[in-house]
């Protein structure tokens, strides 16, 4: 598979647009799903956007926090810690038109090959029902425990 050319660029103020639509587009179904009209799916997806937004800034303070590009738009984003025990991969999410086309596997491997570079794991939380998490396996990772809710994971260089 040709995976599409793709840059990164640190995220801007002027990009909360485009992360509330991407973070709405990966979770407005599960909100569908139990029946709640679209006025309170907005609202929840709103408050769940800037909740999430807000954890992460203070608990990954120091994270890079990457808009994923192609071709000058923007089609995803990448937020990658870096702590004393490796770095972890915080959130890859990509709008649905980009799944499945290789890009999240592209960016994978830049994440691993940086961590690979400084002889230190990648360490990330997925759901178990999320399609990422056997892009995860296929990539190395390996399966550490239960985090509430989430598969926690664990790639280690060679």
């Amino acid at each position: 598979m040709k995976v599409p050319a793709f840059s990164l660029r640190a995220e801007a103020a002027e990009d909360e647009a485009f992360l509330r639509r991407l973070f709405v587009s990966g979770r407005h179904a599960e909100f569908a799903a139990a029946g709640l009209a679209d006025a309170q799916i907005e609202m929840l997806l709103a408050q769940q956007f800037n909740l999430q937004r807000s954890h992460y800034r203070a608990a990954y303070a120091d994270a890079d926090w990457w808009v994923v590009e192609h071709r000058g738009e923007a089609v995803g984003r990448l937020y990658v810690a870096r702590a004393m025990d490796g770095r972890h991969l915080v959130d890859i999410a990509l709008m649905p038109e980009w799944q499945g086309k290789g890009l999240g596997g592209a960016l994978l491997d830049r994440v691993l090959a940086d961590a690979a570079a400084a002889g230190r794991p990648v360490h990330l939380h997925v759901r178990p029902h999320n399609p990422a998490r056997l892009l995860y396996l296929r990539k190395g990772f390996v399966e550490t425990g239960l985090d509430g809710a989430d598969v926690a994971m664990t790639w280690k260089p060679r």
